[in-house]
């Protein structure tokens, strides 16, 4: 059983910096500068998306998606446009170029996960990812703000 006081932010960080380097190193040949999932993201889209749906996709700050784009698009691995129904925005799509990277990308994604996942069963898999996503919804909650302190914390929370 888990202490209370170990910091699950720490096993799940020390996982994040593996699977990462790991990923990193699989995909060293190809210049993107560690924003594969930027780049996998892009490539699901149907068609250009603005810098805010970016963010809000990743999960990441608007200032920190702006450093990002500035930095992949003068590597020319992503393209910028006006959006010529408002000025304001900025369209972001994958260049060609990196489109052509994508299919090597997630061969490269699936043999880091298979390293990963090597030894476990696919059912304790499946339980590791919806503790996961409970959890992360959970601290969604909490964050938004919807449990006051005086309310049944237990009621609010995502059961697994």
């Amino acid at each position: 059983m888990m202490k209370n006081t170990e910091l699950l932010s720490q096993n799940l960080r020390l996982i994040n910096y593996f699977y990462t380097r790991n990923l990193s190193r699989e995909l060293s040949s190809i210049k993107v500068n560690h924003h594969f999932e930027v780049l996998l993201t892009l490539a699901k889209q149907k068609k250009p998306i603005t810098q805010n749906q970016l963010a809000e996709l990743l999960h990441i700050d608007k200032s920190r998606v702006a450093h990002i784009i500035f930095s992949m698009e003068e590597s020319e691995i992503i393209m910028v446009k006006t959006n010529p129904a408002d000025r304001r925005q900025h369209l972001i799509s994958l260049s060609p170029n990196a489109l052509s990277t994508i299919p090597y990308i997630e061969k490269k994604v699936r043999e880091v996960n298979e390293m990963a996942n090597s030894g476990i069963s696919e059912e304790k898999l499946m339980v590791f990812i919806e503790v996961a996503e409970a959890m992360m919804q959970n601290l969604t909650k909490k964050k938004q703000g919807k449990i006051s302190p005086g309310m049944d914390q237990s009621s609010e929370f995502v059961e697994i």
